[in-house]
C-alpha cells in the first residue's frame, strides 16, 4: 500500500502529469465528438465533422488546404469531400485543369449541420466550465496557454495549430502570440545577419 507521502510524490511527478494530460486530451476529444455527433452510426462521422468544420472556419477551401488543415493526405481529403458532396453538405466547383484545385464550400444544409454540431459541443463544454469555480477556469486557461507557449517549438508547429482552429484574427490567442514570437525572432536574426 502506498503511504500518504508516496502518494503525494507520485501526484507531483511528471509521469502523473503526463498521464493526466493524456486522459484530459482523450476525454475532450471523445466527449466533444460524442456531444457533437450523438449518433456514432449516424451520417456524419468524426472525420466528416472535422472536414465540415474546417470549411466552416476557413471558408471556400481547396482539397489541398483541407488536407493540410486536417493533416491528412490529398486522397483522404478528396474522399472526405466526395462523401460530403454526396450528402449535399458541401459543393465542389471543379477546376478544368486540376481536380485538386477545386473549391469546396458549405451548402445551407452543411452550415446547419456545422452550427448544430458546434452548438452541441459548446453546450457540453459550457456545462463543464459552469460547474467549475471561476478561479479554476482561469487557472485552467492560464495553464493550457502556458503549456502551449512552451510546447509549440517552432513557427511550423504554431502554423499547424493555427490552421486547425481558424481564429487567426484573435490577437490575444496564445497561438498568435507564439507565432509573433517566432516571427520577431526570425526578423531579428535576419537583421543581425544583414549587418
Amino acid at each position: 500500500m502506498i503511504d500518504v507521502q508516496q502518494d503525494q510524490d507520485l501526484r507531483n511527478s511528471n509521469e502523473y502529469t503526463e498521464m493526466v494530460a493524456d486522459v484530459f486530451v482523450d476525454t475532450i476529444r471523445k466527449s466533444a465528438i460524442k456531444s457533437a455527433c450523438p449518433d456514432p452510426d449516424g451520417e456524419i462521422t468524426q472525420a466528416l465533422m472535422e472536414c465540415l468544420q474546417h470549411v466552416y472556419l476557413h471558408g471556400a477551401s481547396s482539397i489541398r488546404e483541407i488536407a493540410k488543415g486536417l493533416e491528412i493526405s490529398l486522397s483522404a481529403g478528396s474522399q472526405l469531400v466526395d462523401r460530403l458532396v454526396k450528402k449535399e453538405l458541401v459543393t465542389r466547383s471543379e477546376s478544368k485543369n486540376d481536380r485538386r484545385l477545386a473549391k469546396v464550400e458549405l451548402t445551407r444544409a452543411g452550415r446547419t449541420a456545422v452550427s448544430d454540431m458546434r452548438r452541441r459541443k459548446s453546450e457540453w463544454f459550457d456545462s463543464i466550465l459552469e460547474a467549475m469555480p471561476a478561479s479554476n477556469k482561469k487557472a485552467l486557461l492560464d495553464s493550457l496557454e502556458s503549456f502551449l507557449a512552451l510546447a509549440l517549438e517552432s513557427a511550423d508547429d504554431a502554423d499547424r495549430a493555427c490552421v486547425r482552429c481558424g481564429m487567426g484574427t484573435m490577437q490575444s490567442c496564445i497561438i498568435n502570440k507564439v507565432k509573433n514570437k517566432y516571427n520577431t525572432a526570425q526578423r531579428t536574426s535576419q537583421g543581425e545577419s544583414e549587418l
